[in-house]
């Protein structure tokens, strides 16, 4: 009994809906795979990230993710501004990516404040969701019998 005095529990939750699906507004590179003799002409965040991904560039497809926020995409020029915290050369490497894998693209830091990033998105979606599943009566008694716990994770499916 002691065990269960002093211990956390944590409920991970599942549901049937992709996040990504409801992220589809994130706006960097949607056809960059498609995207013939190095021209772009349109992005989401989450094309970009699959790319760096397919390319081998974790770390810099993990940066997008939590540093870039997208203010616009004009004529072969990305513009974002980063989050504070940014890693210093994201940009440089950026460009280096675009450079190295010959697409005609230039990544330029704009002082407007642009969309949220892509992990900030994903972190408000799992606060609406959670506070949509804390309405759930079985969850509010699963929460009141060990009340030490929390929701730690809500997985689509």
């Amino acid at each position: 009994m002691k065990f269960w005095k002093k211990s956390k529990i944590r409920i991970q939750l599942k549901f049937k809906k992709k996040i990504a699906s409801h992220i589809s507004s994130a706006s960097l590179f949607d056809d960059i795979g498609n995207a013939t003799d190095g021209d772009v002409a349109t992005m989401t965040i989450e094309g970009l990230i699959d790319l760096l991904k397919e390319k081998k560039s974790f770390i810099l497809s993990q940066d997008v993710a939590r540093y870039v926020r997208f203010v616009g995409f004009d004529n072969g020029v990305l513009s974002i501004n980063l989050e504070d915290g940014h890693p210093r050369e994201i940009i440089k490497n950026l460009n280096h990516f675009f450079e190295e894998n010959k697409y005609k693209v230039k990544v330029v830091q704009s002082s407007e404040r642009g969309e949220d990033t892509l992990e900030q998105k994903k972190k408000a979606l799992f606060n609406k969701q959670l506070e949509e599943i804390s309405q759930n009566p079985i969850l509010k008694e699963i929460l009141q019998c060990f009340s030490n716990s929390i929701v730690a994770n809500i997985e689509e499916l």
